[in-house]
């Protein structure tokens, strides 16, 4: 998965599965919760997991380079359910 210089995904989650995202390029903020109100940064070399269910958003910290990801989910289906919600501001960081 690649996201372009300065971009983000939308607010969802993936069901049932459980997802693992291993960061291949760049550096990017991870945020997750019903709000995104957690974020943790990562770059190349991290692995992220999300049990089912959770809400996350990845987001592209560059505003020159994409981040490119290697995505793993438990199951061969495409899962990705959209969600409406309004993000805190500021995510509590975790490092």
């Amino acid at each position: 998965m690649t996201i372009q210089p300065s971009a983000k995904t939308g607010l969802h989650h993936h069901g049932r599965h459980e997802v693992a995202i291993y960061v291949l390029k760049g550096r990017s903020e991870i945020r997750w919760g019903d709000r995104l109100e957690f974020a943790a940064e990562v770059s190349v070399g991290d692995f992220v997991y999300f049990a089912p269910y959770v809400p996350h958003q990845e987001l592209n910290l560059s505003d020159r380079e994409a981040v490119d990801f290697l995505v793993v989910r438990s199951d061969n289906e495409r899962i990705a359910i959209k969600l409406d919600g309004v993000p805190v501001d500021r995510p509590e960081m975790v490092f």
